[in-house]
């Protein structure tokens, strides 16, 4: 019953957030959704202010007035230096790195002040992720990293950021939830085995084709070397004066590896995409051509950071909607 409450009132906060602060790649924070309350210090501030206040009043006791008036009128700065550390602070979403899934997905956001303006004891995070210090006092920009945890395969949208001061005296929290549309692509969490199958194409002789010796195809004449058979030996060459010379012949060697779907037959989706990743990680190292073969994508065979990044992404997004 607790829980069925709790559940409802969070559905309806983050309706209520959702309306009154949409999602912006770029915000400026200021009265409409800057919130503040009491921290726990300031709870006990409060409560001591109070509790001197009714002693003043028991005993009329005129020095306990004055010291309740002053702490209240304490408490009031706080509430107004701490609402001003945030206000008018701009808030806009920079670059974001695919990660692997299972690791800290790491979201640069850019900060930003007006000229009279200066923001303390700045503190930045996602729900239930580590939290990123900084504050804009000598500069009037700042980048930020701030990290959470990336734990689903695809196209991964942040949260909301949480920005959050106690500055100056920690007698209240001021926050603001702001959604700057981060996102980032999350690739298969890679999964090592022994890679020992491959299907191999045969697609000739072509730039990605090496040979070794053998007899297929005529490669072409080097010198004669003693013990080399004597029916290599080019005669024509040798009837026109051009010294004796031997027929090089090779046999051509395709080293384009596919990866295909069908390979791990028997293992779920994930772990089919899992196994894929760790093989394209593995072959890029290689430098040899290598192409990727999964239900609705083919991706020819090619090398180079930009055909990895290409197929990780075809893998991270894979029955993704």
């Amino acid at each position: 019953m607790v829980f069925s409450f709790r559940e409802k009132l969070n559905k309806s906060y983050q309706r209520w957030i959702a309306k009154n602060i949409p999602p912006r790649a770029k915000i400026t924070l200021n009265r409409r959704n800057i919130f503040i309350v009491p921290s726990r210090n300031g709870l006990f501030f409060i409560l001591a202010c109070a509790l001197i206040f009714i002693a003043a009043i028991n005993y009329a006791v005129s020095l306990a007035f004055g010291l309740t008036f002053l702490m209240a009128s304490i408490f009031i700065l706080a509430i107004l230096h701490c609402f001003n550390n945030l206000n008018q602070l701009t808030l806009e979403s920079r670059s974001s790195l695919p990660v692997f899934c299972g690791d800290e997905a790491r979201f640069r956001v850019l900060l930003s002040r007006s000229a009279k303006r200066t923001h303390e004891a700045l503190e930045l995070n996602f729900p239930k992720s580590p939290v990123s210090n900084t504050d804009l006092v000598a500069r009037d920009l700042e980048e930020v990293d701030v990290f959470v945890l990336a734990d689903k395969r695809g196209e991964f949208h942040a949260p909301r950021l949480r920005v959050t001061t106690i500055f100056p005296l920690g007698l209240c929290r001021a926050w603001s939830v702001v959604d700057l549309n981060l996102s980032c692509l999350v690739y298969p969490k890679p999964v090592a085995f022994a890679m020992t199958q491959f299907n191999s194409g045969s697609s000739g002789q072509d730039d990605s084709a090496m040979h070794v010796s053998g007899s297929e195809e005529f490669y072409g004449l080097r010198d004669y070397v003693p013990g080399d058979p004597m029916r290599s030996v080019a005669w024509k060459n040798v009837a026109k004066g051009q010294g004796m010379q031997v027929k090089q012949f090779v046999d051509y060697v395709d080293n384009k590896v596919w990866l295909d779907w069908d390979m791990f037959y028997g293992f779920s989706v994930e772990e089919r995409l899992s196994r894929l990743c760790y093989c394209v990680l593995q072959l890029a190292r290689s430098g040899n051509p290598f192409g990727l073969k999964i239900p609705g994508t083919e991706i020819s065979p090619g090398t180079g950071p930009e055909h990895k990044r290409q197929l990780l992404k075809a893998l991270a997004l894979f029955s993704v909607d």
